[in-house]
C-alpha cells in the first residue's frame, strides 16, 4: 500500500486551501469585529455628545424660563402700585396688596400676573382694594383646592366676576361654578347651613337662597374669604392640591 505524507494527503484534499480560507476569514471576521467595535465607540461617543447637548439645550431653556418670569414677576411688582394708584388707590394700600398676594402664591402654580389682574379688576368694580386682594386669593385657593385646571379657573372666576358685578346668580354661571370649584362651593353651601337634606344636593340650596335673596352674594363672597384660612381651609388644600409646586 502506497503511503502518503500527511502534507499530501491535506493537499490533495483541499484541507490546506480550506484552512487557509479559515484563517483569511477569520481575520477578516477580526477586522469588522474592531471596526464594528470602533463605530460602536464612535456612535456611543456621539450619543453621548447628543443626549448631553440635549440636557444643556434643556438647562438653557428652564434658566431662560426661569429668567423671563422672573423679570414678568419684577414688572408686575413694579407696575401694580403705579396702576392702582391711577385708580386712585393710595400707594401704601398697593404696596400692601401686591406683598400680600406674591405671599399668597407661594408654592402654587399660579403666577403674581394672573392674581394682580383679577385684583385690578375687582378692585375698580368695588372700590375695595383690600377685599379685592382677599377675594383673588381666597377664590385662587378654592379652585385649586377643588383640582380645577388653569383653564377651568380662569373659566369659573370670569363667571364669578360677572356674578359679583350685578350681585346676582343665574343658573349658567353657577353651573360653570359646580364644574370648576365643586369641593370648595359645597363647602360654602355647609357653611350656610345647607346639607341637602331637602332632596337637593347642598349647593343647589344655596343657588336657591342667593336667588331668592335670603342670602347676598356679597355675603357668598366673604364666606369663600372666611373659608380660606385656617386649618382645613381653602389656602392649605390649594397646596395639598398641588402637591407644593413652586412657580418661582
Amino acid at each position: 500500500m502506497e503511503s502518503y505524507s500527511v502534507e499530501a494527503v491535506l493537499k490533495a484534499s483541499g484541507a490546506t486551501q480550506f484552512a487557509k480560507a479559515f484563517q483569511n476569514a477569520s481575520k477578516s471576521v477580526q477586522g469588522v469585529d474592531k471596526n464594528a467595535s470602533k463605530a460602536a465607540i464612535s456612535i456611543s461617543s456621539m450619543m453621548k455628545a447628543i443626549i448631553g447637548s440635549t440636557a444643556v439645550v434643556g438647562t438653557f431653556r428652564a434658566i431662560r424660563n426661569s429668567i423671563d418670569g422672573a423679570i414678568s414677576r419684577f414688572d408686575t411688582l413694579n407696575s401694580f402700585p403705579r396702576v392702582l394708584q391711577m385708580m386712585g388707590f393710595e400707594a401704601s394700600e398697593s404696596e400692601k396688596s401686591i406683598k400680600k398676594l406674591s405671599d399668597g402664591i407661594q408654592g402654587l402654580p399660579t403666577t403674581l400676573d394672573e392674581v394682580a389682574k383679577t385684583t385690578q379688576r375687582l378692585a375698580l368694580m368695588t372700590g375695595d382694594l383690600e377685599g379685592a386682594t382677599e377675594t383673588t386669593l381666597a377664590l385662587n385657593n378654592a379652585f385649586l383646592a377643588s383640582g380645577a385646571s388653569g383653564q377651568d379657573a380662569a373659566r369659573g372666576l370670569e363667571q364669578f366676576v360677572q356674578m359679583l358685578a350685578t350681585g346676582k346668580v343665574d343658573m349658567d354661571a353657577w353651573t360653570t361654578l359646580q364644574e370648576t370649584m365643586p369641593y370648595a362651593l359645597n363647602k360654602t353651601a355647609e357653611a350656610f347651613g345647607f346639607t341637602g337634606e331637602s332632596g337637593k344636593a347642598a349647593t343647589q340650596e344655596l343657588y336657591d337662597a342667593l336667588k331668592s335673596g335670603n342670602i347676598t352674594f356679597d355675603e357668598f363672597n366673604s364666606q369663600i374669604v372666611k373659608l380660606n384660612d385656617g386649618v382645613g381651609g381653602f389656602a392649605e388644600l390649594a397646596q395639598d392640591a398641588t402637591g407644593g409646586i413652586a412657580t418661582s
